[in-house]
């Protein structure tokens, strides 16, 4: 068989079986190695998650925007017209200052791509004809895919095999629910996507049932990549990258207006033009936050590295500001709330007496099944391997909530089905009085109860099929125990104490949920039952979700729907799953949480991904979460409002001093050696009440903030021109020289004022932070004392009396500020202080409505949210 791939199959969905094998260069036991070396495609033929941004490609980006652009050209200008030193200091503050931004993105890049890494999705294929699992991506032409219910299909294909096969194609078809797809389906060569039932297209998944698929296209030449081309490949913007956005061309807007006019004085009071250019364009370098790209890139990445050290991979960055947001947690039982290791406590009869043929008959059903591995049957199975022979099966799925199987039982062909009490009862002939009840006492006890039935039935009827699950005489019932999770208890209580309500959405009965939740202390008196949950609209759904803490007997649409009408009521909804019948929910969440055992579509479909699946390890998401983005929103009010009153600053001094108050080198290093501290502040401690309410991008506060303290910035700055021109009659060197050192002292010192809502002695910063702080401040003082330097800036060192003068001013503005900050703590992301408790499932306030506590929580955390200036508010404006 020829190694080279194949030159490409018109309709497989039409071509016979056999004949598309062939005309694929493959074979039923799959590829040969040699084979798939040969049809490897070129990365720009695949399809994946966004690319890695090349080092070239973020080295340039440092330079790209159009202020610094303008800045090079002017400098290089005055350079051809004879300034050679001041134009080349400028170009080489403007080098280190990119590299110093490319420095921190490209180490933000590498740590999110040995992350992801770590979280891989497999494909099963068939190759040399040994089963082998590969990433997704690695599917070739020609290869033999291997189905189950969880898995995504990784590229389109012709179904070879298929055993009541569904699959959820909606991400290309549009279709709602799931579509049976049969290998034996004859299909004509014009039929669409839709039509194609003997076919599976990537961008889909395996909902039920099971198959081999044969891979007829991958990559771009896929059904879903030609739609990706057709509509564009670029990413969506998330609201945490529209708003830092919207942000930052808010303030651009602000510096070219007031950088212009800067120019246009300065040009009109008789300055060279060129001067005043370089003059102003520096001063627009200096006041906009250049480095916020890189520090936010640096934050965040830093934060997930925080948390993959607590086992937590991140997916998308910008989940890390969703995870600090969460105010609703919607999780399942299993593994969560429970130890998650089920184990075959009981194998009843109808009567409630221990039966060893419902023991066997359950290992039957348990060993003949392929759907999936389930815990359940895996429990099974420790307690009693079997021996029965499997013939056929119909898999299990989430609307008939139960499995059968054919199997031969000492000579018998016998049908065997296990599934939800309900589902099977409603199968047998004459179920005995009393079993609802039998399993209800066990499902209050907290165990998980499922029925089992069986009849007779020769295999010589055909395929087993769902039309066979009738008549059935009910066997007895398995009882399962499934202990309440060491530690899940008290994580309820401390997202509670972190503003997070804890809701628990499962498939199982009312009176297990009620059990399951009770143990770890989620309020139980009220459940909503799927049944009832499909009878409300969208509006008595809003209603209902607020107070309802319970979800049970649900299904998977069902979840969804939780989900969405949470966030329609202004919630921030994390969802924690890691079935296939979570995904839409997962996708529905603003935080899709799932773990690194997950069935494939549902890790997917994630955003975050644990690798200890816990309430625990939600609990340091969270607070790691509003932790990196207490440190992000620190650089951005630092940064706007330092710069913010020094651009006010300067433009008041160009117009009243007869020379420059800075030089643009001057103006450009000063701003070079202020970012380098920033670059700890990712890293940064957080004062544990910026932990304790949920958090989000608030642009009206930090415009207020911007205004306040910039002001209060260019209060001292008009102070400090004062005591040089009237107080020591300062010469243009020396003034120049004095106010960089103050002005460079002035923005380490309102750092440390300003990172923390507490005194400035109350709050340890990180020793990094303090360590190039203290150092920048040192190099900064000495400069003008180190004669060759002080000559290439054009500064002049200070007087010890004119030092001491400028050291009151320091004081004074260090001491306005903390004496503004303690009434607009607010501002700082500090908001009312809210009582603390735990939850105390013995209390006697009426279990279902929220304690006062958590009220007053909640309704503190609405108003915050319902400020007009909330930029997610804004995103539809």
């Amino acid at each position: 068989m020829s190694a080279l791939p194949p030159s490409g199959v018109s309709s497989p969905w039409a071509c016979p079986r056999e004949a598309l094998l062939t005309a694929l260069g493959t074979r039923p036991e799959g590829l040969s190695t040699a084979q798939v070396e040969a049809r490897r495609p070129p990365a720009s033929e695949r399809l994946g998650g966004p690319a890695r941004r090349s080092t070239v490609r973020v080295l340039a980006a440092q330079f790209a925007n159009p202020i610094s652009l303008v800045l090079v050209a002017a400098t290089v200008i005055s350079m051809a017209l004879g300034d050679v030193l001041d134009g080349g200091i400028i170009l080489a503050i403007i080098a280190a200052s990119g590299l110093l931004g490319f420095w921190q993105e490209h180490r933000a890049d590498r740590a999110v791509a040995e992350l992801l890494a770590s979280v891989q999705v497999w494909a099963y294929v068939r190759r040399d004809a040994v089963r082998t699992a590969v990433p997704l991506g690695e599917v070739v032409v020609g290869d033999v895919v291997e189905l189950a219910a969880g898995d995504l299909v990784p590229a389109d294909a012709r179904l070879l095999e298929s055993t009541d096969l569904l699959v959820d194609a909606s991400a290309l078809t549009g279709e709602t629910f799931p579509v049976e797809k049969s290998a034996e389906a004859t299909v004509p060569a014009s039929a669409g996507i839709a039509a194609r039932t003997n076919c599976v297209s990537l961008g889909s998944h395996v909902v039920s049932g099971r198959a081999v698929a044969v891979v007829t296209a991958v990559g771009r030449a896929t059904e879903f990549g030609r739609v990706a081309r057709a509509v564009g490949t670029a990413a969506v913007r998330t609201s945490f990258e529209r708003g830092i956005g919207r942000f930052g061309w808010l303030l651009v807007r602000l510096v070219a207006v007031l950088t212009t006019a800067i120019f246009l004085v300065n040009w009109l009071l008789g300055r060279p033009v060129l001067d005043s250019l370089l003059f102003a364009l520096s001063l627009a370098v200096g006041i906009t936050p250049q480095m916020l790209p890189a520090i936010v890139a640096l934050s965040l990445a830093t934060g997930a590295r925080r948390l993959a050290a607590r086992r937590v991979v991140v997916k998308r960055l910008d989940a890390i500001e969703d995870l600090g947001a969460l105010t609703v947690l919607c999780t399942d039982k299993t593994g969560t709330l429970t130890a998650g290791a089920a184990h075959l406590d009981a194998w009843i009869d109808a009567d409630g007496r221990p039966s060893e043929r419902v023991r066997d008959l359950a290992a039957a059903n348990a060993a003949a099944q392929r759907g999936f591995v389930n815990p359940l049957d895996d429990a099974i199975l420790a307690v009693a391997p079997s021996r029965a022979v499997a013939l056929d099966e119909v898999p299990y799925d989430f609307q008939r909530k139960r499995l059968s199987v054919l199997v031969e039982v000492a000579g018998t062909d016998l049908l065997i089905t296990k599934g939800a009490v309900a589902s099977v009862l409603a199968l047998c002939t004459t179920p005995p009085a009393g079993v609802a009840e039998l399993a209800e006492r066990h499902a209050r006890r907290g165990d998980r109860v499922i029925a089992l039935a069986s009849r007779p039935r020769p295999r010589e009827e055909g395929r087993l099929t769902r039309d066979d699950e009738r008549e059935l005489r009910l066997e007895g019932l398995l009882v399962f125990h499934d202990p309440p999770k060491p530690g899940a208890a008290e994580a309820v209580g401390t997202l509670h104490e972190l503003g997070v309500d804890v809701r628990l959405i499962t498939g199982d009965s009312v009176a297990a949920a009620q059990t399951a939740a009770r143990a770890v202390g989620i309020p139980a008196d009220r459940v909503l039952r799927g049944e009832q949950l499909r009878g409300l609209g969208p509006a008595q759904l809003a209603i209902a979700v607020r107070e309802v803490t319970v979800f049970a007997e649900v299904e998977p649409i069902d979840k969804e729907r939780i989900v969405a009408a949470l966030r329609h009521g202004g919630e921030t909804v994390g969802f924690l799953g890691d079935g296939v019948n979570d995904a839409p929910a997962l996708h529905a969440a603003d935080v899709g949480i799932s773990v690194d055992t997950a069935v494939d579509v549902a890790k997917q479909a994630a955003s975050v991904v644990l690798l200890d699946k816990g309430l625990d390890v939600v609990v340091d998401g969270v607070r790691l979460g509003r932790q990196t983005f207490a440190n992000t929103l620190k650089y951005i009010r630092l940064t706007t409002s330092a710069n913010f009153g020094n651009m006010l600053s300067l433009a008041v001094a160009s117009v009243v001093l007869p020379f420059l108050p800075l030089l643009p080198r001057q103006i450009l290093l000063l701003n070079f050696l202020s970012d380098i501290p920033a670059m700890a502040i990712a890293s940064d401690a957080v004062d544990p009440e910026q932990e304790r309410l949920p958090v989000r991008w608030r642009l009206g506060r930090i415009q207020l903030f911007m205004v306040v303290f910039g002001l209060i910035s260019t209060v001292f700055d008009i102070a400090t021109f004062a005591v040089l021109v009237l107080g020591f009659h300062a010469t243009a060197g020396v003034f120049q020289g004095a106010w960089f050192v103050i002005s460079t002292l002035t923005e380490l010192a309102v750092l440390f004022s300003l990172r923390t809502a507490r005194p400035i002695w109350a709050s340890r910063p990180s020793r990094l932070l303090l360590g190039l702080s203290l150092g920048v401040a040192a190099l900064t003082v000495a400069l003008p004392f180190v004669p060759p330097v002080a000559m290439l800036l054009g500064i002049a060192p200070p007087s010890p009396v004119m030092a001491l003068a400028l050291g009151g001013v320091l004081l004074g503005y260090i001491a306005a500020n903390e004496l503004v900050k303690r009434p607009a703590r607010r501002l700082l992301g500090v908001g009312r202080a809210v009582a603390q408790s735990t939850v105390n499932t013995s209390s006697a306030t009426v279990v279902g409505v929220r304690s006062p506590r958590a009220t007053r929580m909640r309704l503190d955390s609405h108003a915050q949210r319902s400020e007009a200036d909330d930029i997610r508010g804004l995103e539809g404006k």
